[in-house]
């Protein structure tokens, strides 16, 4: 992704990106020097740390655009370079909310056939 999107710049090259992420496994070490090693709390901790890290690695290595805030910012202007942030989670959306009333849809209509449509309710 280039950083051709109002000021934003890669999350790979941000320098707050990099402090957020430093912060937030600072915070959770904080917290797991809280417990004992081995305990169900700690071992928590730990995972939590390391998806923590893969989080943020994840949004550096799909080219996510960062702004002032060190936050992955997602580009909806239409772009196929930017289609993993908005298109294609959209379509999905789009496609999941149609099932799902086309399912309420048929419900109605075989409701509606029967005798007694009432008792068809829960």
């Amino acid at each position: 992704a280039s950083a051709d999107v109002s000021g934003l710049v890669p999350c790979k090259d941000s320098s707050v990106f990099q402090r957020r992420l430093d912060g937030s496994v600072k915070k959770l070490s904080t917290r797991l020097k809280n417990y004992e090693e081995g305990t169900p709390a700690y071992l928590a901790l730990e995972q939590q740390i390391v998806q923590t890290k893969n989080r943020f690695a994840m949004y550096a290595d799909k080219g996510l655009l960062c702004g002032t805030d060190g936050l992955p910012h997602l580009i909806a202007d239409g772009r196929f370079s930017h289609a993993g942030e908005f298109l294609i989670p959209g379509v999905g959306f789009l496609y999941i909310t149609g099932w799902i009333g086309w399912a309420g849809r048929s419900y109605l209509q075989f409701s509606k056939k029967t005798d007694k449509p009432n008792e068809s309710e829960i």
